[in-house]
């Protein structure tokens, strides 16, 4: 009897092996379940038409929500009779409280793509942010425009937050250095874009418009988010598991990477922790400070760029001047240039047998952090009163070199915060996105103050003189980046962990 038992053993333990290999996964030798390396159910090994629709549809609904964050100093002017607000008020209630919402968004969004995976977070994003845009348009009160702005902005720190995950989520370490640049060049095309769609859509109808045309822009992405599917791995791993447990497989333990902790511990992850490495770490002050400037200069062009045009003596008008944000896009474009360096100067290093420092990649920065100043500066001197009679396509040029510094710059800055706190690199990025949405949502109120009081020359040449400051951050990284690194608790242990581990970094990889 005992070898029909031993024979009706092994049948069942064949069968549910058989079971866990037609979902795609393994048993490894510790028992644990996890994913076969060739599952076609994995994200990385989707079909191109399955990646291509669900990033064109993320990529768009960030781009979007950016372009909208940028309307508020041209609606504000236009809203301002509608609701008797002054104009530091109507800039603080559709500017600031957007950047405001964006920020605190920012802090408390991230665990919610580890709770409830990826999709669920888009579909409520775009819900709540289309939502709130049409609450602005139709609820003729100024409350609905502060808090509707406010709850827009924090909505729309979702897919700022979790766009990164469903890249890593979909794509090897060579495709994604390219979508990431990608994302990052329609985020700041998007700032450039929203002066643009709020003055003609304002021109042509009214500035309600402006949300009502948003909500139904999001009500389409809400509807295309529908059609993606949830790209986390540790979330398709669950629901496979428990198509095991339904089926009768036993011994179904697995790595849960998003175990959720207990409240005290997440509340010291998601803002204890970013607030304590903001406050202690050199490194982070110093990119969270340069990000932050250069990031909310577009900002600053919202509020004081219509002026200086409409003030040239070629005929701009409130809506035509506008149109010179589009200047700043063939200089976001060149940012795509400085990764082919970039991926030379790796090759090299990985060809030598050398490994790669967080400071091998900053070299578009090191271009950047020049070509802001001189754009800034050529600017201010091209403009009215300086130079009345300069062509205006003077001046345009300057914000070509303004547009590659600001994009290249963010992408630099936070890719070198995640290589160089690896571990700590969310908490890192958290604090960074929260300084930057509050010192952009304070930069029109900045301008507002700043160039009637100094005048565009005086008032530009500050700006310039502040971004020169910052040409010397690149020698800064390079002559001792490595060593703060190195006295830095988290950076030390975050890297000791790394190497510990013998998994190469992707982000290095790529």
């Amino acid at each position: 009897m005992q070898p029909a038992t031993t024979n009706t053993d092994t049948q069942q333990s064949l069968w549910q092996e058989l079971q866990v290999a037609k979902l795609g996964l393994q048993r490894g030798s510790d028992g644990s379940i996890s994913w076969h390396p060739d599952s076609r159910d994995h994200p990385r090994h989707w079909s191109a038409a399955r990646k291509s629709f669900d990033m064109t549809v993320i990529i768009f609904f960030e781009l979007f929500v950016t372009v909208v964050s940028t309307t508020g100093a041209c609606v504000s002017r236009a809203a301002q009779p509608d609701y008797k607000l002054g104009k530091v008020n109507s800039i603080l209630a559709f500017t600031f409280m957007y950047n405001f919402g964006q920020a605190i968004g920012g802090l408390l969004t991230p665990p919610l793509s580890e709770l409830f995976g990826r999709r669920i977070p888009y579909l409520v994003s775009s819900a709540v942010f289309g939502s709130f845009c049409l609450i602005i348009s139709v609820v003729p009160h100024p409350a609905a425009v502060w808090a509707g702005r406010f709850v827009a902005g924090f909505a729309s720190a979702v897919p700022a937050v979790v766009t990164a995950g469903s890249i890593e989520d979909m794509f090897d370490g060579g495709q994604r250095v390219w979508l990431v640049v990608l994302w990052n060049a329609g985020s700041t095309a998007g700032l450039c874009l929203g002066p643009v769609y709020g003055a003609y859509i304002t021109s042509a109808l009214n500035w309600r418009w402006v949300y009502y045309s948003s909500a139904i822009i999001t009500a389409v992405c809400f509807a295309c988010f529908l059609g993606i599917q949830e790209s986390r791995p540790s979330q398709i791993l669950e629901k496979k598991i428990a198509q095991l447990h339904d089926l009768g497989v036993e011994n179904l333990q697995w790595f849960n990477p998003d175990h959720s902790p207990d409240t005290k511990t997440r509340f010291t992850l998601v803002v204890i922790q970013p607030v304590k490495l903001l406050a202690t770490e050199p490194i982070i002050a110093l990119v969270t400070s340069i990000s932050a400037v250069s990031w909310g200069m577009i900002y600053l062009f919202t509020e004081s760029l219509p002026d200086v045009y409409q003030s040239m003596s070629v005929g701009f008008t409130q809506t035509s001047s506008s149109l010179a944000f589009l200047a700043f896009i063939p200089g976001i474009l060149l940012s795509f240039l400085p990764r082919l360096w970039d991926r030379r100067a790796v090759s090299m290093r990985l060809g030598r047998g050398e490994r790669i420092e967080p400071e091998d990649k900053i070299a578009g920065f090191a271009i950047a952090a020049p070509a802001l100043a001189i754009g800034l500066m050529w600017f201010t001197w091209t403009i009215p009163p300086a130079l009345g009679g300069v062509h205006w396509l003077v001046p345009s040029l300057a914000l070509v070199p303004v547009g590659f510094a600001v994009n290249e710059v963010a992408y630099t800055l936070s890719g070198y915060l995640t290589d160089a706190y690896l571990l700590y690199s969310a908490s890192a990025f958290c604090g960074l996105a929260f300084v930057r949405a509050l010192v952009s949502g304070l930069m029109p109120l900045l301008a507002q103050q700043m160039y009637p009081a100094l005048g565009a020359n005086i008032a530009g040449t500050l700006v310039a003189c502040i971004a020169t400051v910052f040409c010397l951050a690149p020698w800064v990284f390079l002559r001792y980046g490595r060593t703060l690194r190195e006295k830095s608790p988290f950076a030390k242990h975050s890297l000791e962990s790394h190497l510990r581990s013998g998994i190469p970094s992707i982000s290095n990889l790529g």
